[in-house]
């Protein structure tokens, strides 16, 4: 199936309501980034537990540079590992409602996501959240986005 089949053509005036948020803030960021190792954990299944560790590293360091409050990092990571004991229980439910599980994301919202990333990344100096950056990049598919859209549908 074709990126085009499952997601309408955005207007040029929706597209220019829908800038690029340049600076998402850190809770945003760390929402994504929390969804998306759970994302990742739901695709891979019991068997691959523990691969969801580079996003899960980058979810603490995001809160740390972003001096964000305990009880936001510990809710991400409980429901981290809420969703590695749902898998190994074998139940099929998930940690997250199926509306937020393993949501497509847009350009915009892939570029969003990376920029926070890097500025994060750049914040810490820290080598592991820029590979956190480039992982989400390769795994959200923005290459294959822009190859079938094209880069004015960012």
């Amino acid at each position: 199936m074709l990126w085009s089949e499952t997601h309408p053509k955005i207007s040029k005036e929706d597209a220019l309501m829908k800038k690029i948020e340049t600076h998402p803030s850190p809770e945003k960021l760390l929402q994504q980034v929390t969804e998306e190792a759970i994302n990742a954990l739901a695709l891979g299944g019991p068997d691959k537990i523990g691969d969801e560790a580079p996003i899960e590293a980058g979810v603490k360091l995001i809160a740390k540079a972003w001096g964000l409050p305990q009880e936001s990092l510990q809710a991400s990571l409980d429901l981290l590992e809420k969703e590695r004991q749902l898998l190994r229980g074998g139940s099929g439910e998930d940690a997250l409602p199926d509306s937020e599980l393993l949501e497509p994301y847009d350009g915009r919202m892939i570029v969003e996501l990376l920029w926070g990333l890097f500025e994060t990344a750049i914040k810490l100096e820290d080598a592991a959240m820029h590979n956190l950056a480039l992982l989400m990049a390769e795994s959200l598919g923005l290459d294959s986005w822009i190859a079938e859209c094209g880069p004015s549908k960012i």
